[in-house]
């Protein structure tokens, strides 16, 4: 064997290594939540849950309607299954798990059928959780908060929450860098 047919044959070889560890890498990412054994609910057939939930961070006030109106029960579906790990959706799924069993410990009824007084207690109580865990530093990516930036995401960034929520300007005149609100107006999306 000379030094060139050496350099194919290991140039080969690294080559597939590298390839088959990054298939792996790939599969364990993007393999569904079933395969790896995980009891949590797929968050695709959570979606009128997270569609409550969302309503109930962001919902219709007078004039602007809220999360729900926006279409936010599918867009963090989609956020969730192809943006983040299976890490990720399971600690989201396990979540989405908790709200109801806390929901049926304190109200004895599922989230999606509590008044919006009862969902904004069952929030505290997680708001409260995800702040004892910020000071304690013991858990990187909370429910709660990932949740919340998902939906804050969501609306701000749809048409409803562009045009609606916000004070939207098409086409914008020249660029002002510090514009004073009145107390009551909008913020701007432009």
């Amino acid at each position: 064997m000379n030094r060139r047919e050496a350099v194919r044959r290991a140039t080969f070889l690294l080559g597939g290594a590298i390839t088959f560890s990054g298939f792996a890498a790939c599969a364990e990412v993007l393999s569904p939540l079933a395969v790896k054994g995980i009891e949590s609910k797929p968050i695709a057939s959570q979606e009128s849950l997270i569609a409550e939930i969302a309503d109930t961070i962001i919902p219709d006030t007078k004039g602007v309607p809220g999360a729900k109106a926006a279409g936010l029960g599918p867009f963090i579906v989609m956020m969730m299954q192809d943006c983040y790990t299976a890490d990720v959706q399971k600690h989201f799924a396990d979540g989405l798990m908790k709200v109801d069993e806390v929901s049926q410990s304190q109200y004895k009824k599922l989230f999606v059928s509590l008044t919006l007084k009862e969902r904004e207690e069952i929030f505290k109580f997680f708001k409260a959780e995800a702040q004892a865990q910020i000071k304690a530093g013991t858990s990187p990516s909370n429910f709660f908060l990932l949740f919340y930036e998902l939906t804050c995401l969501g609306y701000y960034t749809s048409e409803i929450g562009a045009t609606q929520a916000l004070r939207y300007v098409h086409i914008p005149g020249k660029y002002e860098s510090c514009i004073p609100l009145q107390p009551g107006q909008k913020a701007w999306a432009t």
